[in-house]
């Protein structure tokens, strides 16, 4: 009997130790699911801090644990990031590079702000402890020093770096040197006093305000922010007094067509886009074409006098030079001041002397020498005195005029000038019109065939006579002045001088259509049922001033909250939060509210919440 009462002991203990292991068991999968849910991220088994999610889970702690996951680097680096990364672009794709809006977004999140603050802040998050992170135009123009959060692992919980005041750019060199290579500042910049979160970034800038009229960067704001389409967001109950003058009010002839299928969008959005009016996605410049962009305001371009600064550089830099190093380049050639320059320059930068050479007398292949070009030209005068004499004879002809160009047959008729003078003016005006099919080309050609040049050399030769492939004096000169140390950016002059408004805000022909003065902007989504759609709140519900009152007027609204409510929902749940759910969206959206607008405890929420179904295993 004692025996028997042993056996049974054993095995009740047996028992409850098995039970254990299972609840533990059960624990790790249900940690594992909860861990790979918010973070995005697959992991092992033993990966250590899914030990600590399930002892909290063993626990009862669920709230604990979810809160533990988000203060991994999983959570940040990849759920946060790849959040961040779909809010800045329209087609909403994780496969974009990481930039100034993105970062701003992880900042907000990482360090437990109040969400809304990502379309009003006044500051921006860099990283730092990557190469060449203390050189301004990586951030302004390209953007290249966030691209090591792609190309190589960086923690964003530790690189991620908070600056007070966001700022444009009033000037910049334009070399290829870095700043860690430099003694004095390769970049100017000022605080923008209209700074408004991601709104005023410059991937913001780049993506919604390059050309148009600026109605991309509202439709974007109520996609992204709102998760509205503009079809959704059109009223045509909505006054069309804002439809700018580039918006046809009679398509294909109907204006009936204007008031069903136009009229509805542009009266929403004609009304918001004044918010970004003073806005502009533009170039920069040195008085050439340079590729470079960034954003710019009205007011501050304005107000830090860029024309006038510009103007001085052009006038005491780059018109003298052009003046003097091109005319001495095209006769010294190789022994010019440019060639000098530019080959030291070269060869400090790491090239080889040939390398060099190779790549200045390429230059030189498309520059004419003058003596050259003088040297035909009295030739040819010499043997073609009876065709000279004729084209002076028929200057008038309209064939003539034609073929041979008004112009220059026009240097006849002058004068002021000797015979030979006239004729010289003639050709060498004649061979810069009409190039490969001038007078001088022909003769040229045919004389390097008769001496039996190579077709190869007597190409190259040829393409010296027309500057085949030569860049306007602008732009050659812009290598010279980054040689010197001496090319220097501003931003190009796209702005009404009076008010600040982008020029293009104001293109179309329609007489009656809306100018914009001013960045003030109207809400007309607060009609009927938009009003509830929305949610509209706050001070600035109606309308208001700048991007600033703009992201303001969003943050504010129940749509706001519902939307990232939505965004977190199905990145977490991995499924649709579809329209016959709206009494869980609005739930969502109140508790986000409820939750002071701190995303973090909104993962966390929706991660537990029943509807979610994680941790029934869903």
């Amino acid at each position: 009997m004692r025996g028997y009462k042993l056996l049974v002991v054993a095995s009740l203990v047996f028992s409850s130790v098995n039970a254990s292991a299972a609840a533990s068991e059960a624990d790790m999968r249900s940690a594992k699911r909860l861990y790979e849910r918010m973070t995005g991220v697959k992991v092992s088994s033993k990966k250590p801090e899914l030990k600590t999610v399930a002892d909290l889970l063993a626990l009862g702690k669920n709230a604990e644990a979810a809160k533990y996951i988000t203060t991994t680097s999983d959570f940040l680096n990849v759920q946060i990031k790849n959040f961040s990364l779909r809010l800045s672009n329209k087609d909403e794709s994780v496969k974009v590079p990481f930039n100034d809006f993105s970062a701003l977004i992880v900042g907000v999140v990482r360090d437990n702000r109040d969400f809304r603050e990502i379309l009003t802040s006044d500051y921006y998050y860099d990283i730092t402890g990557v190469a060449n992170d203390d050189d301004l135009r990586t951030r302004y123009f390209n953007q290249n020093n966030f691209a090591a959060v792609e190309t190589s692992y960086v923690d964003l919980t530790k690189a991620l770096t908070f600056r007070g005041q966001q700022q444009m750019v009033t000037v910049a060199y334009d070399t290829p040197y870095m700043q860690n290579q430099k003694s004095y500042p390769l970049m100017t910049t000022k605080p923008n006093k209209e700074a408004a979160g991601v709104l005023t970034t410059r991937t913001f800038a780049e993506r919604n305000l390059g050309g148009g009229s600026n109605r991309r960067a509202v439709e974007f704001s109520l996609k992204q922010f709102l998760c509205v389409s503009m079809a959704e967001a059109a009223d045509s109950s909505a006054s069309d007094q804002y439809v700018g003058r580039d918006v046809e009010r009679f398509p294909a002839g109907d204006y009936n067509k204007y008031l069903t299928s136009c009229k509805s969008c542009h009266s929403v959005m004609d009304g918001m886009r004044g918010a970004f009016a003073k806005l502009d996605y533009g170039n920069f410049t040195n008085s050439a074409a340079t590729g470079v962009y960034s954003q710019m305001h009205g007011d501050f371009f304005r107000d830090e006098g860029i024309t006038a600064a510009y103007n001085k550089y052009v006038t005491d830099v780059v018109t003298p030079t052009i003046n003097t190093i091109i005319p001495d380049l095209e006769v010294n050639q190789a022994n010019s001041m440019y060639y000098k320059t530019r080959y030291d320059f070269l060869v400090a930068r790491g090239s080889t002397a040939a390398q060099a050479k190779s790549s200045l007398d390429g230059v030189l292949n498309t520059v004419r020498d003058p003596k050259i070009a003088t040297d035909l030209i009295a030739d040819f005068r010499a043997k073609n005195t009876t065709l000279l004499a004729d084209l002076k004879t028929n200057r008038n002809n309209a064939t003539y005029r034609t073929t041979y160009v008004k112009a220059c047959l026009d240097h006849f008729s002058n004068t002021a000038l000797t015979q030979q003078q006239q004729e010289e003016k003639f050709l060498l005006c004649n061979l810069d019109n009409k190039k490969d099919m001038s007078l001088i080309y022909a003769h040229y050609s045919d004389a390097l065939t008769a001496g039996k040049t190579s077709d190869a050399e007597k190409d190259r030769l040829l393409g010296k006579l027309i500057n085949r492939g030569r860049a306007t004096n602008g732009n050659m000169i812009i290598a010279y002045l980054q040689a010197k140390d001496m090319s220097k950016l501003y931003a190009r002059n796209a702005f009404d001088t009076e008010t600040g408004v982008a020029t293009k805000m104001n293109k179309g022909s329609y007489p009656y259509g809306f100018v914009v003065k001013s960045d003030s902007f109207v809400n007309n989504a607060v009609l009927g049922s938009k009003s509830t759609f929305f949610g509209w709140r706050g001070t600035n519900k109606s309308g208001g001033n700048g991007p600033k009152d703009f992201g303001r007027m969003l943050g504010d609204s129940r749509r706001f909250s519902q939307c990232m409510a939505k965004r977190v929902y199905e990145s977490v749940c991995l499924k649709k939060l579809e329209s016959t759910q709206y009494t869980t969206l609005v739930r969502l959206g109140d508790r986000f509210e409820a939750l002071n607008y701190n995303l973090k405890n909104l993962y966390q929420e929706i991660a537990l919440d029943p509807v979610c179904g994680v941790m029934k295993g869903e």
